[in-house]
């Protein structure tokens, strides 16, 4: 009930923002040709349509992607992009074709390089997704739950006490995030909604470590 009160009330209150947790660099080929413009107003509260603040963010020839908005093939119920498969850009109007990719020695896609078209009624992608072009690169920390079992004193659920029932994995740490430069001037603990990913404000250890973190 808690969890679902705080959504509720920073779906209000927490300006939405692009973040890419896990960065795919991707070269727009023809960005010159394009003749777009090098920043876009993106809204901070993109469902109200009561309200109008919003923030602009750059724009480049070279953007990022999350590594899972990419698949070399795709499957179905995929509706992002593949070799073969376009997706949209939010916010600017762009479809995205590949062209081609590198990779490291056990596969993993490092880059890619795609070509830009207008978005038209017959040039329209299944999918749209979030981006970041001159990112600052951040530190992200991502909280799962304390306890693996709901009721961890129970000793019927965990005989061996609530320490036994720790969750080893509930804080993962994810460096070189890829986030919109003027978060650099966010405020201790302001609340930001990352597209797609939830809900993360400054910590209060951002200074001291030298780059912006978030959890």
């Amino acid at each position: 009930m808690l969890d679902a009160f705080v959504r509720d009330y920073l779906n209000i209150h927490a300006s939405r923002t692009m973040a890419v947790l896990e960065p795919l660099k991707v070269v727009i080929e023809n960005f010159n040709e394009l003749k777009l413009p090098t920043s876009v107003n993106v809204p901070d509260f993109p469902t109200d349509t009561s309200r109008s603040e919003e923030h602009a963010v750059a724009f480049d020839g070279t953007i990022y992607i999350e590594q899972s908005d990419f698949r070399i093939i795709g499957e179905k119920g995929f509706r992002r992009m593949t070799v073969d498969q376009s997706v949209g850009l939010k916010y600017i109007g762009l479809v995205l074709k590949f062209v081609t990719g590198t990779e490291d020695d056990k596969g993993n896609v490092l880059e890619i390089v795609v070509r830009g078209e207008s978005l038209t009624a017959e040039n329209k992608p299944k999918a749209f997704i979030h981006w970041v072009a001159k990112p600052l690169f951040a530190e992200i920390r991502l909280y799962e739950r304390l306890f693996m079992h709901k009721n961890p004193e129970d000793p019927e659920e965990v005989p061996n006490g609530f320490l036994s029932d720790c969750n080893p994995n509930s804080l993962s740490i994810i460096h070189n995030c890829a986030v919109d430069q003027y978060l650099a001037d966010a405020k201790l603990y302001q609340s930001f909604q990352f597209e797609r990913t939830g809900y993360f404000s400054v910590d209060p250890d951002t200074k001291e470590k030298g780059c912006v973190s978030f959890s």
